[in-house]
């Protein structure tokens, strides 16, 4: 994916270089020679040594990804970009059920609050193409910069909001943008460093997510009781803003081709893409659903917050082992065998498991079933994009995933709080709402087994 440095120095996007280290490597070596002493070419391509300064011979250094070794490295740092990313993110149910029945009891209903948590989403994943384009212009480093920056910003100014509309602006979209370019490129930089170990590398990146859900879920409910939410959101803006910048610091890119291969609308045209992104939409509706309603649920069927926020950590934990489970089996099955197991676990755990449970047990076993699903399928993204399309277009295509998600998000809980509120009168409030949220998923698996059909005759 990008070049290799000639020199000692490093771009913007923090490739990795030294000429003599690449010739050990038996990497290939173009125009024979390095650049002069200040010449950046942390970012060269093939097309750039043949615009070098006349006089100047350009170095270009390409090799296969080393699949270790300071790859590691990056591992390490995208998981915990992807804990302070979407960890919180996962943990927006425990703030909706404060939000909604103390902060503001009687000025804003289940809906309303929902969309703070829809926005948040929506946007890190509409802008995930935007993100992805971002990063192939400013680098790997300089966008994730400042996208933690934004996220910081946004949960220190949701501390002092006063109307839920202040939530909408600051902890729905201010720190949705702020996710959208810190979550991606974390996301797609292991991609990068590794191959025969791709689905390993991307799946404990992605373990970053559950493991945030599980911590975020129980650290933001203490605080919260122990402090005020007001103080749970500048506490979470200060470990956020110090624990991702020491990690960005870290930060490098690995290119494994001369040549930076750019995308285009065009791209829309493949079959196997356009049903992966119809299942991306349908899954986008149903996966916010549990995690945003559980806690309210819970409190529906006589479980005390705490037991509320318990089932969804639980669940955050078996999305955690979904992830890793998805991660050992994505290399030697596929990643498309992973999504199609991960779906008949979320599929059936909607539709069967959570619409005849009314239990703390009942409860608590959808939670563990739904997670193990929906941690399996999103660890399956970049390898499933990598393998069939090519690494060179991850930062893309991942980020047409993330973007046709988000539009679904937009549907999901916001609908289901609407759900919920005209079926108040009901014997079983949730059982609309349950469904609603199982259907689409049953959809999104259909994709996925057409995706399967497909691949037997090449996607």
């Amino acid at each position: 994916m990008g070049a290799m440095q000639g020199g000692n120095s490093a771009d913007d996007t923090g490739s990795l270089g030294g000429g003599s280290a690449a010739e050990s490597e038996g990497l290939v070596m173009l125009a024979g020679t390095a650049p002069a002493a200040g010449y950046d070419s942390g970012s060269l391509t093939a097309s750039d040594a043949s615009d070098a300064p006349v006089g100047e011979k350009a170095l270009v250094a390409y090799s296969p990804p080393p699949d270790g070794g300071y790859g590691w490295v990056m591992v390490v740092c995208c998981f915990v970009l992807e804990f302070f990313a979407e960890g919180p993110i996962s943990a927006f149910g425990v703030f909706q059920n404060y939000y909604v029945n103390e902060r503001f009891k009687g000025h804003a209903s289940n809906s309303t609050i929902s969309l703070v948590g829809v926005l948040n989403s929506s946007c890190m994943a509409i802008l995930g193409v935007v993100s992805g384009k971002l990063c192939e212009r400013y680098g790997y480093r300089t966008v994730p910069t400042i996208g933690v920056c934004l996220l910081s910003l946004g949960y220190l100014l949701a501390s002092f909001a006063r109307e839920p509309w202040h939530l909408l602006l600051t902890q729905g979209v201010v720190c949705g943008v702020g996710a959208a370019l810190t979550f991606l490129p974390a996301a797609v930089i292991p991609s990068q460093w590794f191959e025969r170990r791709r689905g390993l590398a991307t799946g404990i990146v992605n373990l970053g997510i559950g493991t945030g859900g599980i911590v975020w879920t129980q650290f933001d409910h203490l605080l919260i009781r122990r402090l005020s939410v007001a103080w749970a959101l500048r506490i979470t803006s200060i470990v956020v803003f110090i624990v991702c910048m020491s990690s960005l610091m870290l930060i490098r890119t690995y290119q494994t081709s001369p040549v930076v291969v750019r995308t285009s609308l065009r791209s829309l045209r493949n079959r196997g893409l356009m049903v992966y992104l119809a299942a991306a939409f349908f899954t986008g509706i149903s996966s916010l659903v549990p995690f945003f309603y559980l806690p309210g649920y819970a409190a529906d069927i006589g479980i005390s917050p705490s037991g509320g926020a318990l089932i969804t950590s639980v669940a955050n934990g078996a999305s955690l082992a979904g992830r890793v489970a998805g991660t050992v089996l994505s290399d030697a099955l596929g990643p498309i065998a992973v999504l199609l197991g991960a779906y008949a676990l979320t599929t059936t755990s909607m539709l069967l498991i959570w619409t005849t449970t009314h239990n703390f047990a009942g409860t608590m076993a959808f939670g563990i079933v739904f997670g193990l699903g929906y941690g399996a399928t999103f660890t399956q993204t970049s390898a499933f994009v990598a393998k069939y399309f090519g690494v060179d277009t991850l930062p893309v295509f991942v980020g047409m995933y993330y973007t046709v998600s988000g539009i679904g998000y937009l549907f999901g809980p916001p609908i289901a709080g609407v759900i919920l509120e005209k079926t108040r009168s009901w014997g079983a409030p949730y059982i609309a709402l349950k469904v609603y949220a199982g259907v689409p998923m049953a959809v999104a698996s259909v994709a996925i087994i057409l995706i399967k059909l497909s691949s037997k005759r090449g996607l």
